[in-house]
């Protein structure tokens, strides 16, 4: 099955449970725009991930915010997101890792996505996955590959976005990762 995305995303993290799904209907009534993702995460917040083209997702995206009393934590919109992000987060990247291995955690699934974006957009590097939120306390990691300068540029990249915002937890770069670490990871793209 092959998901069809659009360019522009737009992510929602709320204090509040009710408030999140009254932000659902919100965003689909405003405009155009699909629900990638509307969902409880630990520990008791929602988070939204809405998809489309540019207007749409703008229009949707600033109409939620104006609901100050629903408690956002984070709020991201990324009018040209790679196309290579979104994917990965859905297991549809089919990555092999190469020389280098570039590990991201950030505080947020709004600074996950906004991160991978960027690193990807800078460096001549690879996305293998980016789990967010669910399962890992509302947190994103993602798995980047390329050559250890082009990984080396990635984390240059992320860290500088990510400076202003106070949620970037931790990077680790493994050059050359064992064989039996990838395998034991799944992290070798293949299925």
């Amino acid at each position: 099955m092959q998901i069809q995305f659009g360019p522009a995303v737009g992510i929602l993290e709320m204090t509040s449970l009710a408030s999140g799904y009254a932000a659902m209907d919100l965003l689909v009534k405003k405009a155009p725009v699909r629900i990638l993702e509307g969902s409880m995460m630990s520990p008791g917040k929602f988070f939204i991930l809405i998809n489309g083209d540019e207007a749409s997702v703008f229009e949707s995206f600033n109409e939620a915010l104006q609901k100050k009393e629903w408690g956002f934590l984070d709020s991201v919109l990324i009018s040209q997101i790679d196309p290579r992000v979104l994917p990965a987060m859905y297991g549809l990247a089919k990555e092999q890792v190469k020389e280098s291995l570039l590990i991201v955690e950030t505080a947020s699934m709004s600074s996950g996505i906004i991160s991978s974006d960027a690193a990807l957009k800078s460096a001549s590097v690879e996305i293998i996955e980016l789990r967010t939120s669910r399962g890992i306390g509302g947190k994103s990691v993602f798995f980047l590959t390329g050559a250890l300068d082009a990984v080396e540029a990635a984390r240059e990249s992320v860290s500088e976005i990510l400076k202003s915002r106070g949620t970037l937890l931790r990077t680790e770069i493994i050059a050359r990762p064992h064989q039996d670490f990838l395998q034991y990871f799944n992290l070798s793209g293949e299925a």
